[in-house]
Formats: C-alpha cells, sequence, structure tokens
C-alpha cells in the first residue's frame, strides 16, 4: 500500500509540474502577444491623431481620422525613393538567396557525399555570427570591389547573410521528403540536377515559401548594414528612411508623421504574414515533424 501510495502521489506531482509549466508558459506567451498588440495598436491610433493631442490622453480615440498624416509621412520618408530601394535590395536579395540556398540544401540532405555534414554544420555556425562583427570587412571588401553606397553591393551582402539561415532551414525541409518518388526518378534515368528541379523542388514549394518569407521580413527590417553601406540618400533604404524621420521630430516634432511612417513601414509586413500564415506555418511544420 504504501509503495502504491507513494507511485501515486509521485505521478500527481508529476503532472501538477507539467500542468505549471505549461500554464506559466501560455501566459509568459499570451501577455507578450497582448503587450504587442497593445502598443502596435497605440501606434495606429496614435498615427490618426492631430499633434496636439497624441500624448494628452493616451488612449484616447481621435476626434477625427487626421488622413493627411500619412501623407505627411510619405514626404517626411521619401517613401517614393525609399521603397523602390528597399524594393529591389529585398526582393533581390530574397530571389538570389533562394536560388542559392535551395539547390546547397538539397545536395547537402539529399545527394550524400563526404562532409557533407560539416558543411551542414558551418551553414549553422553562420547564423550566430553577428553582423556587427563583419561590418568593417563588409564595408573595406565593398570598397576594394567597387560597390559601397550601391544598391547592388547592398543586396550582394544581404545574400550573404541571409543564405546560412536559408541553407539550414531548407536542409531540414529537403530531409523530411519521401525518397520513393526519387527513387522512381533514378530508376527511369533522371540525373540529380533533373530529379531536383521536376521532382523535388516542387515537393519541397511550402518550405520554399516559408523560407522565403522569413528571409523577406528579416531584410525589410534590416537596419545596420543599410545605414552603413549606403551614403546618399537616393540609396537608402525606407527604415534608414524612418530614423532621418525620427531625428527630424527634435525640431519639427510632428509625432503623428513619425506614427504614420512606422505604420506605413509595418502595413507591408502585416499583410504579408496575414495573407500567407498558413502557408508560413506549413511550411515549417512539415519540415520540423516529417
Amino acid at each position: 500500500m504504501d509503495l502504491t501510495n507513494d507511485r501515486t502521489s509521485i505521478n500527481f506531482a508529476l503532472r501538477l509540474r507539467r500542468l505549471l509549466i505549461r500554464a506559466s508558459g501560455s501566459i509568459f506567451v499570451w501577455s507578450w502577444v497582448i503587450f504587442s498588440f497593445a502598443i502596435l495598436g497605440w501606434i495606429i491610433v496614435a498615427a490618426f491623431k492631430r499633434n496636439d493631442t497624441v500624448f494628452a490622453d493616451l488612449w484616447a480615440l481621435p476626434d477625427s481620422a487626421e488622413v493627411g498624416n500619412f501623407g505627411d509621412a510619405w514626404g517626411l520618408l521619401n517613401l517614393t525613393r525609399t521603397s523602390i530601394n528597399s524594393l529591389l535590395t529585398v526582393g533581390g536579395g530574397t530571389l538570389l538567396t533562394m536560388a542559392l540556398a535551395a539547390p546547397a540544401a538539397y545536395a547537402l540532405s539529399r545527394v550524400g557525399f563526404r562532409g557533407a555534414s560539416g558543411l551542414t554544420g558551418f551553414f549553422a555556425l553562420g547564423i550566430g555570427i553577428p553582423v556587427h562583427s563583419i561590418i568593417i570587412p563588409l564595408f573595406l571588401g565593398l570598397s576594394e570591389a567597387g560597390l559601397s553606397n550601391s544598391l547592388l553591393g547592398l543586396t550582394i551582402t544581404y545574400v550573404g547573410v541571409s543564405i546560412p539561415f536559408a541553407v539550414f532551414l531548407m536542409t531540414g525541409f529537403f530531409r523530411s521528403l519521401p525518397t520513393e518518388l526519387e527513387e522512381a526518378a533514378t530508376m527511369e534515368g533522371a540525373g540529380p540536377v533533373r530529379i531536383f528541379f521536376s521532382v523535388m523542388l516542387p515537393l519541397a514549394r511550402p518550405g520554399m515559401v516559408a523560407t522565403s518569407i522569413i528571409v523577406a521580413v528579416g531584410l525589410w527590417n534590416e537596419f545596420l548594414l543599410a545605414l552603413t553601406l549606403t551614403f546618399d540618400e537616393d540609396k537608402r533604404t525606407i527604415g534608414v528612411g524612418l530614423l532621418n524621420t525620427f531625428g527630424a521630430m527634435r525640431y519639427t516634432s510632428n509625432w503623428v508623421g513619425l506614427f504614420a511612417a512606422v505604420v506605413i513601414m509595418l502595413a507591408p509586413l502585416i499583410v504579408l504574414y496575414t495573407w500567407m500564415s498558413r502557408r508560413i506555418i506549413e511550411g515549417l511544420t512539415v519540415g520540423a515533424t516529417k
């Protein structure tokens, strides 16, 4: 009887511990979600206020929607130019990253050659290298190549810093794909290149989409490289333009214009995540569970 009671008590304690861990984790996650949505909601509401009322009552709704704030923000950010620069560098960087990462991940995970595991670990190691530690060599290298202060140089840099993560994520996804179709294609006489483009790449579409979106969002939010590697105003990205807008607030105090500029910068990311959230989750979970 004592042994039975002891086992019951131990099982109850273990279940209680697991429940407490889950509850504390859920509380932390939901608290963070609520906090994030509260801050985002406040910024959106503030973007429609008048400048003389934005700090009078922080959580009060505006009497009338000042849509003109977004027009002012467009001019402050020079959005026509900075948006084009961001689209060119982020779009080009994402496409080149996936064009290089997909075949590299396939070779590392499916071809099977000596040193593949070591190369995979090398790419994983690259994820942990902070950009701050390589910013000076990057600047000097681009200057020597004549690519400093150019969108092309910034795009190439974006590709370089994004490839380790993209290869690491896509390697796990390619490993999760079934081998039967690959073996059937081999029996039909298809080589590795034909198998990759005709069989494996279509199967890897969910992982490709998820990886592309994560890379694009990270590059859209990137700030340090764009600030350091470009000097001219006509080559600035939207993140650097937002910094310049913040600096101008010290003289104009146009805070509603700043909040509207933040909303404009965040809007593409919110729309992208809302539209593609199912594909992102599908791509990440399939590659992680199979």
